[in-house]
């Protein structure tokens, strides 16, 4: 097979927890062509929801496929690949040996996609998908990727996301860890409706205006569940009726996988799933006023895709994290009773210094967009406890999901954020020392410039709306202008100076100038 006349060709290769896949595309014109597709079942989810771990012969199966799809991408002379494994590998006790064992036998980098990576590449194309459709017909949606072994959810109003959670629980999950009841009672769906509701019913969904109107759903079964219910995809979507999903449920839930299996003509493992499947996405179906569900036919490889082979999708699906990310961050911060205009004033201080400090710090983009995301948060603690309130930000911060962020970054963000005028990280502490190098030298450099910034508006009062940075040799000049009196943020800078001046070796100077003259 020689190499089609076009543009680059790349693959993307998906270990997932029932079905290891594999794409194949190549760039024509500006556009993504689909040169092949396979897909092998692999049962590794079963056995890392069942057993905590993948087995040695599964890993020796999973590498001999592998080496299969070695050899077809080099007939197709693909110029790049990526491999990802999603939540059968991320949750698998033995998940560093599998990695190490197909990157000696296969010699394939294999990247482990944490939750939110996973869903904000999904949701980036949800979104896309759904910028065709009319604004006024979607609203307010909660979105959701209905995983083998987790569930994203996303609210969405109308712009921008402004709630992000990853639940532990998928539709292979949900009948793995539930599966032996059901020898035992013929009212297993009420068992598996109650067991949902004790986990979906105490998701925080905010609160908004108007409510949740519209239902996006996607996941591995919404094809077959379409299927099913006679529905064929317009604009590469599916627009399903909420009744027929709840009627198709009240169908298959007093029915045995193989009753589900003969019924529908479909695989007994497959009967498994759309049961479990259909379970959660009635459960959600509760949360909205909408009587249909809006299901775009979307795919992480696809995200994926995008990104080798269109250079500039990589500056887009950033700046789509970036908003988000921020969106989230905002919606937090008033849930918590933050004073907003204190964190949007130091926001836009932190996000000067660290400009100005571009050639100094040595840090990218997507650490100024967690300086930007601590700056935000870091007051969210006082509505846990006024007294201890950063140790309660450290604490609410690393422990939460926020759209696109990884856990590292979790944690870094909840670092920057808990140090204030009398605070620094401290290498004695156990958990600072916890962090590894690279991180707690980013931490450092973050809170120098983070603890600056704050100082400037240590009243909370903005006395200071704006501020001019120049960097000269060994000194940060920091210009305002106000008439107001601002001995505490001069007495907070002085207590900052020494630290930031340890970090980076530059002594920072505050003049503040009348606005009379």
């Amino acid at each position: 097979m020689n190499k089609k006349k076009g543009g680059k060709i790349a693959a993307v290769i998906d270990i997932g927890s029932n079905l290891l896949k594999m794409r194949i595309c190549q760039l024509r014109k500006g556009e993504i062509v689909s040169l092949d597709r396979l897909q092998y079942p692999l049962c590794l989810g079963h056995e890392v929801f069942t057993e905590g771990k993948i087995r040695f012969e599964s890993l020796r199966e999973l590498s001999g496929i592998l080496q299969g799809y070695s050899e077809i991408m080099a007939e197709y002379g693909t110029d790049q690949y990526k491999v990802v494994a999603t939540t059968a590998l991320r949750e698998a006790k033995n998940r560093a040996y599998v990695v190490d064992q197909l990157k000696i036998q296969n010699d394939m980098t294999v990247e482990v996609l944490e939750d939110d990576q996973e869903k904000t590449l999904i949701y980036s194309e949800i979104l896309s998908s759904l910028q065709t459709m009319e604004q006024k017909k979607i609203g307010n949606a909660l979105i959701s990727y209905i995983g083998a072994g987790t569930i994203g959810l996303s609210v969405f109003d109308g712009k921008n996301m402004i709630f992000s959670q990853n639940v532990p629980m998928g539709a292979l999950k949900l009948h793995d860890m539930l599966g032996n009841i059901q020898e035992e009672t013929e009212d297993f769906y009420v068992v598996v409706e109650e067991y949902l509701e004790s986990i979906m019913g105490r998701i925080p969904l905010p609160q908004v205006e108007g409510g949740l109107q519209s239902l996006v759903l996607t996941g591995n079964e919404i094809e077959l569940i379409a299927k099913i219910c006679g529905v064929e995809p317009e604009n590469d979507r599916y627009i399903i009726e909420a009744k027929q999903i709840k009627n198709l449920f009240k169908e298959v839930r007093s029915l045995s996988r193989e009753k589900i299996s003969d019924r529908f003509g479909i695989e007994e493992e497959s009967a498994e799933l759309l049961y479990s499947a259909l379970a959660i996405y009635v459960r959600l179906i509760q949360c909205v006023k909408s009587n249909t569900v809006i299901a775009p036919k979307v795919d992480l490889w696809f995200a994926l895709m995008k990104q080798m082979l269109i250079p500039k999708s990589s500056g887009e699906y950033f700046e789509h994290v970036r908003v988000n990310a921020i969106s989230c961050a905002q919606a937090m911060s008033r849930t918590y009773n933050a004073n907003e205009k204190h964190t949007e004033n130091i926001r836009k201080f932190a996000c000067k210094l660290f400009d100005k400090m571009k050639g100094t710090h040595g840090l990218d983009k997507r650490k100024r967009l967690l300086l930007e995301l601590a700056a935000i948060m870091h007051d969210c603690g006082h509505y846990v406890n006024a007294k201890d309130h950063l140790s309660s930000s450290f604490d609410l911060l690393k422990n939460i999901d926020l759209y696109g962020m990884t856990d590292e970054e979790m944690h870094i963000i909840a670092y920057v954020a808990r140090y204030n005028e009398y605070d620094v990280p401290n290498f004695d502490d156990i958990a600072f020392v916890g962090l590894s190098e690279a991180n707690r030298l980013v931490v450092s450099k973050l809170v120098a410039i983070f603890r600056l910034a704050n100082a400037l508006d240590k009243s909370q009062m903005q006395k200071l709306d704006d501020i001019k940075v120049r960097l000269e040799r060994e000194r940060l000049i920091i210009t305002g202008e106000s008439d107001q009196n601002l001995y505490l943020e001069k007495w907070a800078f002085e207590q900052t100076a020494p630290f930031f001046k340890e970090v980076f070796g530059i002594n920072p100077e505050l003049t503040i100038k009348s606005k009379m003259l």
